[in-house]
């Protein structure tokens, strides 16, 4: 997440998604986006770089205007690995992972990204939500405590509060808050205690995203997008301790 490149980050995935405004069909009662499947199918050759390998996400016999704002479609360099595109009716978004991100790369990806985008639609779309996530995960046992909530307490600044009415033990939490930054911005911040599937043990997952407070137009999202980064990164440094920072940077 950060200029700075962190050795041991705990970065799983990081996503950009753009969503813009789809028609209404009042005498269908649904909505649609007119335009998409073309779009599809123009979109590795308005792209001209190499996210030709597509994958459909979507049973091929249920029209695309039951997955508005959920993507269909997957773009790769090489099918199955990261980074890649995916798209769907109203809905774009830009993915890496753990073992590919540096911001100076992914910055470029979104940006050439929706150059694609909207050279494959012959209409002008109009955006509506922007987001900017990051996803960390972390063993609350790296530096040989057992007890993760207080794991919480002291490296993440989160308590995990347990509450008088209820007589069992405190196992798991799972809550999600959102700050107002100004004009432009919310920050939000999703945080669990959960069991990873590959290797059954605690991890602490956290998502840190950036979404848009106002409409934005296409000539402010470059602007935007490099302004939500320097939130994201800010509040991860500010967030985490000193002791897990330098853990992060070995």
């Amino acid at each position: 997440m950060e200029e700075n490149f962190l050795n041991n980050a705990p970065l799983k995935e990081v996503l950009f998604e753009l969503q813009w405004e789809v028609d209404f069909l009042r005498e269908q009662g649904i909505r649609n986006d007119s335009g998409f499947e073309q779009a599809v199918l123009r979109f590795t050759q308005a792209c001209q770089q190499d996210f030709k390998d597509v994958v459909l996400l979507k049973p091929e016999n249920i029209p695309p205007a039951a997955f508005i704002h959920r993507v269909t479609h997957r773009f790769f360099k090489k099918q199955g690995e990261h980074p890649l595109y995916q798209m769907g009716p109203g809905v774009f978004t830009v993915n890496d992972n753990d073992k590919n991100y540096k911001w100076h790369d992914f910055e470029p990806m979104i940006l050439n990204g929706l150059n694609c985008l909207r050279a494959s639609y012959q209409k002008e779309l109009i955006p509506a939500k922007v987001q900017l996530r990051y996803i960390d995960r972390v063993s609350p046992y790296i530096f040989g405590d057992d007890d993760k909530f207080e794991f919480l307490r002291s490296h993440l600044q989160v308590n995990a509060e347990k509450y008088p009415f209820i007589e069992g033990e405190l196992q798991d939490i799972q809550f999600n808050k959102r700050f107002l930054i100004d004009d432009n911005f919310f920050i939000n911040l999703l945080i669990t205690t959960s069991v990873d599937k590959e290797t059954n043990e605690d991890v602490i997952e956290w998502h840190t995203f950036v979404s848009n407070n106002k409409r934005l137009t296409w000539g402010e999202l470059e602007v935007w997008v490099a302004q939500a980064h320097m939130i994201c990164s800010k509040t991860f440094k500010s967030m985490i301790s000193k002791t897990l920072y330098e853990y992060f940077s070995k």
